[in-house]
């Protein structure tokens, strides 16, 4: 049997990232709370725990709530949604993988890779491991 996760969406709160959450909650069981704003992440992380962040980086805030939350718990899975590899290229790919549960999704992807990485986040490798070919 499938193990629900509570998952916390961090991105705008538009017609895609709506669709995907309860995409995610009708077919798959999740539990999904969406927020669009760096105060909604503090309030929310503080105040419960989730098996797994989702962070767009092309909002605004996206960096600044992967480093809030890094700095609560480094073990906190997250899915990174980002096309730019300024952090990989930085620090490298391995201290990712060493230091941070973490993992890559490059847009567009479609749902079932989304749902593949949320369901199978411990066994799987970050596909785009040492991929700086963008």
């Amino acid at each position: 049997m499938k193990h629900s996760k509570k998952i916390l969406f961090i991105d705008n709160d538009d017609f895609q990232t709506e669709m995907r959450a309860q995409l995610l909650t009708d077919t798959r069981q999740h539990v999904v709370v969406v927020v669009d704003s760096f105060e909604e992440v503090e309030i929310l992380y503080q105040k419960d725990k989730f098996d797994i962040v989702i962070i767009d980086f092309a909002r605004d805030f996206g960096l600044k709530s992967l480093r809030y939350i890094d700095s609560i718990d480094k073990t906190q899975k997250m899915i990174t949604i980002s096309e730019n590899e300024e952090y990989s290229d930085q620090k490298g790919c391995e201290h990712c993988s060493v230091h941070h549960m973490r993992r890559r999704l490059i847009p567009p992807f479609s749902f079932p890779d989304l749902v593949h990485l949320v369901e199978n986040f411990d066994f799987s490798m970050c596909t785009h491991k040492n991929d700086f070919s963008l």
